[in-house]
């Protein structure tokens, strides 16, 4: 749509900015297909973890943390001598909580969780880095596929990771988006679409550059949602050689046309770079999710001061229009929110372990009849331990949208990773469910669920798995808790949602796959509820797992290959630079033939290791 100067100058008045955005407009090359219900494909699903991370976000955080932590105790001490009000929460209604399942857990670290639900009751599940796929019944269709198998196909054996879906409800198709490489010269985006409604049949898998800047950053961290037209995908450029925690450069957006996805044809797309405001870059950029079939042209991104000690801001951008329109624009406000936010503390475990909170980034938004609803982990500066922030951004499109925001934790309980998801059925029914992490004291890391009603008040908050161990997978006491969770609704059945945690088990993450309703609805469906019928879903197959750990004392590209006796390649497994210092790398033989092989780690220069394995 063509602006007019009373457009221009209204939004001028209301202090957005044009931005100096930069744009690249681009053609993919060909999707290849793949059949995610092949019984013909090999999966290894090969898993590789630095055990060296020290994932301190920041040297201030370091140096501060003797003291938080001394500051946490005496906070802990003095509030428990007070009578704690026990319903500053449970206005609203509890939600309830249907049924709740180990969902397709791997051994990575960080175990991210993502999930969506079709129409028809199809669940996609995935975290890093394997996907699942259920029916309606609970049949299990796709069990686990490494998302290293499913990419196959391209010929890059390279680590994959950090894997996003969603379910778009008006072509009844899903979109999931993961990359491979943590290096400049190794990145790729990967951008799959299913080209039916059934996940578990064939995908249009595209390659798209991960590495477009020729500046010796490589992309991380995606997050993805959908317009009317579009797919939108943000990423973080880091630089390489340099851990995420300071080698930030900027954060970017792929605006792409989604319709040449789902029919196989190239993919057309514009790129945004150099995203600022007042010349600074914007930092983890969190683009607001439609939560109605409904949708619009224009898309919603959030960012705030995520590495700030304390700040009040919150940045929204706008990219006004679609892809094909030709005239779509990138602007940027600054909100100020009633509540600040700060940098969160890391959350301790049992035995003095810690989960690390990474920073104060935005981790989820939606977006619903003109609100925004979105959440990030902050430090709670009453107690001095991790929270969540919620907050919900009032009639956004107007020239003074309000903004609230909650900090959520107790004495007792700490918070982290919180998602969210829209349950209300009209434009003035503004009820959302929050899926988060939680670690309570004195116990394990698991999830919760709660639920905000239209007049914002919140239900108690419901723990719908509780963890049986702490997680220790790393050397430091740091460990990663998990970048993400989410929880999506049915949209043809809006107060049911399904929702995809971590909680501790044996030491490690682990996902949690839970079916959950709200009840505040009127009294004339409540019948329905009662009665509705509960998926049940299968446990996940056993593994036959190798594992080995290996110590390197410089970074270099490693090859991780199966041989038969005779020397033979059977399967190259992974092929990809690996960090100095411990590492450990896992595959499964499931799909090996009985008798002996040898699995060997091949270096640049040298034989790093090898394994006999007999298969029986």
């Amino acid at each position: 749509m063509k602006r007019s100067l009373f457009t221009i100058y209204f939004l001028l008045t209301a202090g957005i900015l044009f931005s100096q955005a930069k744009k690249i407009s681009g053609t993919s090359g060909k999707p290849f297909v793949v059949n995610m219900s092949d019984e013909n494909i090999k999966d290894f699903h090969p898993n590789l973890i630095h055990l060296d991370q020290h994932p301190i976000p920041s040297a201030e955080y370091g140096t501060k943390k003797a003291e938080l932590d001394q500051l946490r105790a005496l906070k802990k001490a003095e509030l428990q001598n007070i009578p704690q009000q026990k319903k500053t929460r449970g206005s609203a209604p509890n939600p309830v909580v249907i049924k709740g399942i180990q969902g397709n857990t791997s051994s990575s670290v960080p175990n991210d969780n993502d999930i969506a639900v079709s129409n028809n009751g199809t669940v996609v599940s995935v975290v890093n880095s394997n996907m699942s796929v259920y029916n309606d019944t609970g049949k299990l269709l796709v069990n686990k596929r490494s998302l290293t198998s499913m990419t196959a196909a391209v010929g890059n054996y390279t680590w994959i990771s950090d894997p996003r879906v969603i379910y778009d409800p008006n072509n009844d198709r899903f979109i999931m988006v993961c990359f491979s490489g943590s290096v400049s010269t190794e990145s790729v985006i990967l951008v799959g679409f299913s080209q039916t409604n059934d996940p578990a049949a064939n995908w249009n898998f595209y390659t798209l550059n991960g590495a477009s800047f020729n500046d010796s950053t490589w992309s991380d961290y995606p997050i993805i949602s959908i317009s009317d037209q579009d797919l939108f995908i943000t990423f973080n450029q880091v630089k390489d050689n340099v851990s995420w925690t300071i080698g930030f450069k900027q954060s970017v957006i792929w605006q792409i046309q989604k319709y040449e996805g789902f029919a196989g044809t190239p993919l057309v797309y514009d790129l945004w770079s150099n995203i600022q405001y007042n010349g600074g870059n914007l930092r983890n950029i969190c683009p607001a999710k439609y939560q109605t079939t409904t949708m619009g042209s224009n898309t919603y991104f959030l960012t705030l001061r995520n590495v700030a000690s304390t700040n009040d801001s919150i940045f929204v951008t706008e990219i006004t229009d679609s892809k094909a329109s030709g005239v779509a624009q990138l602007t940027t406000r600054v909100l100020t929110s009633p509540t600040a936010y700060g940098f969160p503390p890391n959350v301790p475990q049992k035995l003095g372990q810690y989960l690390m909170t990474n920073d104060a980034r935005v981790l989820a938004a939606i977006y619903e009849n003109d609100y925004i609803h979105f959440g990030s982990n902050t430090i709670n500066p009453q107690l001095m331990n991790a929270g969540v922030y919620l907050g919900t951004i009032k009639n956004i499109s107007s020239a003074t949208p309000t903004v609230k925001a909650d900090i959520i934790s107790t004495a007792t309980q700490e918070f982290a990773y919180p998602s969210m998801t829209y349950v209300g059925s009209s434009n003035n029914d503004h009820k959302v469910l929050y899926n988060m992490s939680h670690c309570y004291t004195d116990s394990f890391p698991g999830a919760s669920v709660m639920y905000k009603n239209t007049n914002e008040d919140y239900s108690d908050i419901i723990s719908v798995k509780d963890g049986l161990s702490i997680v220790n997978r790393l050397t430091d006491t740091v460990e990663r808790w998990g970048d993400y969770t989410n929880i999506q609704h049915v949209y043809n059945n809006p107060s049911r949602a399904y929702l995809s945690n971590s909680w501790g088990k044996s030491g490690a993450n682990n996902c949690w796959i839970s079916i959950v309703d709200h009840i505040d609805f009127p009294a004339a469906t409540n019948e329905i509820i009662k009665n509705s019928n509960s998926r049940v879903f299968p446990n996940p197959i056993p593994e036959n797992k190798f594992t080995t750990t290996f110590t390197l004392s410089a970074a270099q590209k490693l090859r991780y290959e199966i041989v038969d006796m005779q020397g033979k390649l059977v399967a190259i497994i992974l092929d990809t630079k690996t960090k100095t210092g411990q590492n450990e790398f896992s595959f499964t033989t499931d799909d090996l033939s009985k008798g002996n092989y040898i699995f060997r780690i091949v270096g640049e220069k040298e034989m790093i290791a090898t394994h006999k394995i007999t298969i029986e």
